[in-house]
């Protein structure tokens, strides 16, 4: 279940609560359904699970970026800048991003499609 956040004060503690936590910042003019989206594949795909959580702030009127950061215990391991907005091409990269990012730590992850 992806976890909407108002803050980063909630997201450090959502962050601190799992091992695992892919994190989307998304600015005003980001497609919060389609982020929602993404985010909801990686959670119920990963094997170990990788909790999700969006935090959309709308102060920032002109942003049009969106960051997903990937934290291991609360440590920042990677980060994604930007969507192409089209779901197959936004969810093979990140995918791909993810397990680079954590063979590299030793942390083996496979996503299987339910």
């Amino acid at each position: 279940m992806v976890v909407e956040i108002k803050n980063l004060e909630e997201a450090n503690k959502y962050i601190s609560k799992h091992k695992l936590t892919l994190v989307a910042l998304a600015y005003r003019k980001a497609d919060k359904d389609y982020i929602i989206r993404l985010l909801k594949v990686i959670e119920e795909e990963s094997q170990p699970t990788i909790y999700t959580a969006l935090v959309y702030d709308t102060s920032r009127e002109n942003a049009h970026q969106v960051e997903l950061n990937l934290y291991i215990d609360g440590f920042c391991v990677f980060t994604q800048e930007g969507i192409f907005n089209d779901f197959e091409n936004d969810i093979t990269v990140l995918k791909r991003g993810i397990k680079e990012a954590l063979k590299t730590r030793s942390i083996q992850v496979k996503f299987i499609k339910r």
